[in-house]
């Protein structure tokens, strides 16, 4: 354990020694131990607390259902919400020190490795190819550009329209894996996404709830989507949706009054058969 707790909030140390302390202490726990990023190493000074608690099969479910007694005899708290799952119990102590339990019958589960799928925004789908998920990032783009950018502005769904910006991030984002052919990224972004790709985020304009903040933004956006994965579509073998990019650029111009075809419509100079 020495060195374990090196990176967090100091704090961390005693609520952990008093946390093994108690569930050591109860008949019901088999063990308890470090889980997470303090476990794997990966912590930082904002990490949290997780720990794992394996009990006897017998005495399971009463442990769970008494999780306010032996929890309030670890640490006073102003939040502790309830089992979800129902083996989860996170909680917030009066320091406000985040502190999460992992409570299993009898042994800890075996879980699968982080996956390394691509997903595309909030879409279901998942890739095993970053070229598959790039294809499916532009798409999406585009007929979000065509279809939902339009009509939220011209509804004047501002609001509504804030609410999706995580999508439209994660579309951008699935352009810079297809860039850089990095893993999908875990809880540290910012050692997946380049410096270059991180200050090109940076320089969107600002977004707030007006109609000219949703306008620049959204096209700033999509052009950026646009101009980053068109020169890798050859790469990947993917033919560049001509007729989508035409019929956007066509709808935003007629609704908008917006010329975005020099940077949606293919040039002769991103086609590699006129080379």
């Amino acid at each position: 354990m020495v060195g374990t707790f090196e990176s967090i909030d100091e704090r961390y140390q005693a609520v952990y020694d008093r946390a093994m302390a108690v569930l050591g202490d109860d008949p019901r726990v088999l063990s308890a131990s470090l889980t997470g990023s303090v476990a794997d190493g990966t912590a930082d000074r904002w990490s949290d607390l997780d720990l794992v608690v394996v009990t006897r099969p017998e005495a399971h479910d009463e442990f769970l259902a008494g999780w306010p007694e032996w929890l309030a005899a670890i640490t006073p708290t102003v939040f502790a919400r309830a089992p979800l799952a129902p083996f989860i119990i996170n909680t917030v102590t009066t320091d406000g020190l985040t502190l999460d339990f992992a409570i299993f019958s009898g042994e800890q589960p075996t879980f699968p490795p982080a996956s390394t799928h691509y997903t595309v925004g909030f879409l279901p789908t998942r890739f095993d190819r970053v070229g598959d998920a790039l294809e499916y990032a532009v798409v999406e783009q585009l007929r979000g550009l065509t279809g939902p950018f339009l009509s939220l502005v011209q509804r004047d769904e501002h609001i509504r329209f804030l609410t999706g910006v995580p999508h439209l991030m994660g579309l951008l984002t699935t352009v810079f894996l297809a860039e850089t052919g990095a893993a999908p990224p875990g809880k540290h972004w910012n050692r997946t996404f380049t410096p270059e790709q991180q200050a090109a985020v940076a320089s969107l304009p600002p977004l707030r709830a007006t109609r000219a903040d949703v306008i620049a933004w959204g096209l700033a956006l999509a052009e950026m989507i646009v101009s980053r994965a068109r020169p890798l579509y050859p790469v990947h073998s993917l033919a560049w949706p001509e007729d989508l990019a035409l019929v956007a650029a066509t709808r935003v111009e007629q609704v908008l009054g917006i010329d975005i075809s020099s940077w949606l419509q293919r040039r002769e100079a991103d086609d590699p058969k006129s080379e």
